[in-house]
């Protein structure tokens, strides 16, 4: 093997050893962005938004519920 074939062998591996790391830490980012949405902090992420509707949905249950009730008692 010739020296050139050597460091091209080299330049080679470093190539594909940096986009894999590049892709690995492209992942990393994205979990870590996709774990803040499912933690509450007051309003802009989608736990937040969640928790409103649960509270929205119960609400409206429970006023199915009186309405259905007050259905029934006439």
């Amino acid at each position: 093997m010739s020296a050139a074939e050597v460091i091209s062998m080299a330049v080679g591996l470093l190539a594909i050893l940096g986009a894999i790391c590049a892709g690995l830490a492209w992942v990393i980012k994205a979990q870590i962005s996709m774990s803040r949405e499912f933690k509450p902090n007051g309003g802009s992420s989608v736990r937040d938004t969640l928790n409103e509707i649960r509270t929205d949905v119960r609400e409206v249950r429970s006023k199915v519920d009186d309405h259905i009730e007050w259905h029934l008692e006439k």
